[in-house]
């Protein structure tokens, strides 16, 4: 029998073609991405045909579908594994190179004998496949197309250069489309930002080697805001000598302090509501305090979910939003001195703005309509989403039991992902489905509400008067909690919930089987697992303040109708 391969050649069909099948792309694929995934195929070929077969005796184009037909069992495997792969929500390029029996076979064969994972283990030989196809064969594949559009377009890389030896993993952050007629404008965009960069994030990592800042506070958004601060300023580094003296210091540190306002919200829904014209866009990161101590999945959706988990937490359950309320009508009753300054301008800000802000009552309403958490109260239309909190728990339970399994087990047995990744895609499919409507600009605003409260929280003065001796936030919350709302807030277990539960929903929202990175996946387990110590030292104890009675039990007052007679302390 034949068959045309990707070259239009004609070629003979060896037995393990039958269960090598991965469904193709049905979109049209760009002839530059088909002629390299042709090259990746060969060199494949060479490197599996020069280790396993260095005197060249066997035939170079079938060594690898031999070597599956030949082993006991391992046809009917992966038969199996290609079932599994062709139901999975694969993105283009992986699928791409998948498609590709020689790429999928060489996957196969190495995983078995380079990896080490037994030939009758389904979930370990699926999930390396999954793996291995985003890494080697993956960035060859990338690179050849940057090759191939750069030799093309008659342009000159020096390698040496240090904004060029960031091409690689640039291309790998990036990715390239496949589809006919997009890689080379995708290849171009690349190159573009390698121009406009220059040698900017280079310096950028060697400033972080030497700054006095902790290492942790330069996450990757806070890194690329420095870089796209730095390029907007037109800062040129003229020698390296000069940079290793210290003389742009200034700027990189200007970068940075920058870089952390437009990490979290950077424009609040009230104040762009009143000027025409204005956009309102916030991607949904929030603050970790890391200074102060295509399946119908809508990834910005679940991101925005993450947010009002985050503002559950910190703003209603650790009570940051009564905390400030408190605050303002002690400076309001002249119970607190505060000079004249930025601390009292919020103070009188966040007093003046109450009536524009959501109450808790509508806070509590979208809570229990997102997350199902809460007593709150609904409209008759409205739905409860009551399959997160068992989504949720399952996500948990699989974590658990994947820490547990890969402790218990040896170091050359793989543990299965994949009840993992099931429970994963089951909360992308929920949320996305529940996190919809005006949800998206109420937790946007509300986020602006935290972080006014926050502000307030953590300034100078308050803390230098409530902080007690360790003089930080947390502190300040504890202290104005007992004095002011007489209740005890567990602040380090809330933070947790908070901080690593958003951690957990931004893998969801970003999670894509084929493109796991181990990194990735040690990060997400670690915030996971975090999470379920601090739930499990709650008890069960629920901190959401009653909507119908002050934060410390006692029945509203009915006091005069004056500014401050509706506030919730």
């Amino acid at each position: 029998m034949f068959a045309l391969d990707s070259l239009n050649n004609v070629t003979t069909l060896h037995s393990a073609d039958s269960v090598l099948q991965i469904n193709e792309l049905v979109i049209e694929i760009d002839p530059v991405a088909i002629r390299g995934r042709d090259a990746t195929e060969q060199v494949l070929l060479n490197w599996y045909s020069k280790k396993y077969d260095p005197q060249g005796t066997k035939n170079k184009q079938t060594i690898i579908k031999d070597y599956i037909t030949t082993t006991g069992g391992l046809s009917g495997m992966v038969a199996k594994i290609s079932g599994r792969l062709n139901n999975t929500g694969l993105e283009d390029t992986t699928r791409f190179l998948l498609s590709n029996k020689q790429i999928y076979a060489y996957l196969i064969a190495t995983a078995l004998q380079e990896d080490k994972v037994k030939e009758d283990d389904e979930d370990a030989l699926y999930n390396t496949v999954l793996r291995s196809v985003t890494n080697l064969p993956r960035r060859y594949f990338l690179a050849r197309l940057v090759t191939e559009v750069v030799n093309a377009r008659k342009l000159r890389l020096k390698e040496d250069n240090k904004q060029w030896q960031r091409l690689d993993d640039l291309t790998l952050t990036q990715g390239i489309s496949i589809r006919f007629g997009e890689v080379e404008p995708a290849v171009m965009a690349i190159l573009s930002t390698l121009y406009k960069e220059g040698d900017i994030p280079t310096y950028v990592e060697s400033y972080i080697k030497r700054s006095i800042i902790p290492a942790q506070s330069f996450t990757s958004v806070v890194k690329k805001g420095m870089v796209d601060y730095l390029v907007q300023l037109g800062v040129q580094i003229k020698s390296e000598e000069e940079f290793n003296k210290g003389l742009y210091d200034d700027y990189f540190l200007l970068a940075y302090n920058e870089s952390r306002k437009l990490k979290t919200v950077n424009d609040d829904p009230l104040d762009t509501a009143r000027t025409k014209g204005a956009e309102i866009s916030w991607n949904f990161t929030v603050d970790t305090f890391e200074t102060t101590e295509a399946q119908g999945i809508i990834p910005e959706n679940i991101l925005a979910a993450g947010a009002l988990d985050y503002i559950y937490y910190m703003g209603d359950s650790m009570q940051v939003f009564n905390i400030a309320n408190a605050l303002v009508l002690r400076w309001a009753s002249g119970m607190l001195d505060v000079p004249d300054g930025i601390t009292a301008t919020n103070l009188y800000r966040f007093h003046k703005r109450r009536i524009e802000r959501s109450t808790p009552e509508e806070r509590a309403m979208l809570y229990k309509r997102v997350l199902n958490k809460g007593n709150g109260k609904m409209l008759s239309s409205m739905v409860a989403n009551k399959d997160f909190p068992m989504f949720w728990h399952s996500l948990m339970s699989e974590i658990a039991q994947y820490i547990k399994k890969t402790e218990n087990s040896r170091s050359n047995e793989q543990v299965s992902r994949s009840p993992v990744y099931q429970a994963t895609k089951n909360l992308q499919y929920n949320l996305t489905e529940f996190m919809t409507g005006m949800a998206h600009r109420q937790v946007h605003e509300d986020y602006a509400h935290l972080q006014d409260a926050l502000e307030i929280i953590k300034s100078e003065e308050i803390i230098t008067r409530f902080g007690g001796r360790r003089k930080n936030l947390w502190n300040v919350i504890e202290t104005v909690a007992k004095e002011d709302l007489e209740t005890s807030i567990p602040t380090a277990t809330l933070r947790t919930l908070a901080v690593e539960g958003n951690k957990v929903f931004q893998w969801i929202a970003n999670f894509k089987e084929g493109t796991v990175k181990e990194d990735q996946f040690k990060a997400f387990l670690s915030s996971g697992e975090a999470w379920i110590i601090a739930q499990a030292s709650m008890d069960g104890d629920d901190f959401m303040p009653s909507n119908k009675e002050s934060s410390n039990g006692k029945a509203e007052k009915n006091g005069k109708n004056d500014d401050f007679d509706d506030w919730d302390v």
